[in-house]
């Protein structure tokens, strides 16, 4: 069934909490950007084929939309993807975040930006999605906020790894592709947990549960590594691990940078966890990039400081598009 909550918006729901936002294709002069900082070596770079957005917990329509309507102009010409992340997402088996994540893949096969596969569901078929590539080899921007998104991100990653041999993706190179992530990675402790999941659960009786719940995965993780002669692995470890993978998604290779947006205010996921999630990935050789807020809250930091925020964005596209460059010509 189709969400009515993103009537009139521009956004398609292609699923539960997931939605498809066409580009703007007669979008020529961006008249608006000024405030936003577009630069005019942005305008001369192709911009992203898609920008896939993974929200965090608890994010509603009106949020989102605050972001894509961004990207739409800064990149219109860039089809969306926007996935939101909701505390069932987290407690589900490994095949119920698959089936939840599938209307994703089913859109990236119809853009022509995965091999194809026969079958698709209803409310992806009737968003009339057209390929935008010949073989699958897009430019690619996406977007994680918090430890919510980058958890469905992972999960991504995860089921297009699975999904085909790299033997199936067309060996097209040049392309540039970049990760934001927001307010993330990093373990708040089980108090940060705690918030994140109270925020977004308004039933009284269900908060409970999840805090009891909460506790108790904490008390077993403890218990795991007191009693343990090595460090168990977390879900939350391998997340983070994933992260740092040079194939994240099958579009990613080793030159692809990464930006770390976080705030030394951020009451959920502290800023040195991303402090050091960033210099961990640096050490493995990838192009990275801090911008630290002084006193925005958690995935807030637009918010407070939009041209800092979204031309950190640009600027890390347009790294990715000249290290592409640079390959090219050294090539």
């Amino acid at each position: 069934m189709a969400d009515s909550g993103v009537r009139d918006t521009g956004l398609i729901s292609i699923g539960k909490g997931i939605y498809l936002h066409k580009p703007l294709h007669n979008a020529n002069h961006l008249e608006n950007l000024n405030s936003k900082g577009r630069s005019q070596l942005a305008e001369s770079l192709q911009p992203p084929t898609f920008i896939l957005i993974f929200t965090w917990m608890g994010a509603k329509v009106p949020h989102l939309l605050k972001y894509s309507n961004v990207y739409s102009e800064i990149y219109p010409e860039s089809t969306q993807i926007i996935v939101r992340s909701e505390p069932s997402f987290f407690w589900g088996s490994k095949s119920t975040k698959e089936a939840h994540l599938q209307p994703v893949v089913e859109a990236l096969e119809l853009l022509g930006c995965l091999p194809p596969v026969l079958n698709c569901s209803k409310l992806v078929r009737e968003a009339t999605i057209e390929p935008i590539l010949p073989y699958p080899a897009p430019r690619v921007l996406v977007h994680a906020f918090s430890n919510g998104g980058s958890w469905q991100l992972s999960t991504l990653g995860d089921i297009l790894s699975c999904r085909a041999r790299s033997s199936q993706y067309a060996t097209v190179k040049f392309l540039p592709t970049a990760l934001v992530l927001d307010s993330c990675p990093g373990h708040g402790g089980i108090n940060g947990t705690l918030r994140a999941f109270s925020g977004v659960i308004r039933s009284p009786i269900l908060r409970g549960v999840a805090k009891f719940v909460i506790r108790l995965i904490y008390l077993y993780v403890a218990l795991r590594r007191k009693f343990s002669f090595s460090r168990p692995r977390t879900a939350l470890d391998h997340m983070k691990a994933r992260l740092q993978s040079v194939d994240l998604l099958p579009w990613f290779s080793e030159d692809t940078p990464r930006l770390y947006l976080y705030s030394m205010k951020d009451d959920v996921v502290p800023y040195h966890e991303v402090e050091k999630h960033a210099e961990q990935t640096r050490a493995l050789g990838f192009l990275v990039t801090q911008e630290k807020f002084a006193d925005s809250p958690h995935v807030a930091h637009a918010k407070v400081y939009p041209q800092q925020y979204w031309g950190a964005i640009q600027t890390l596209w347009e790294s990715a598009s000249r290290v592409k460059e640079v390959t090219t010509s050294d090539g």
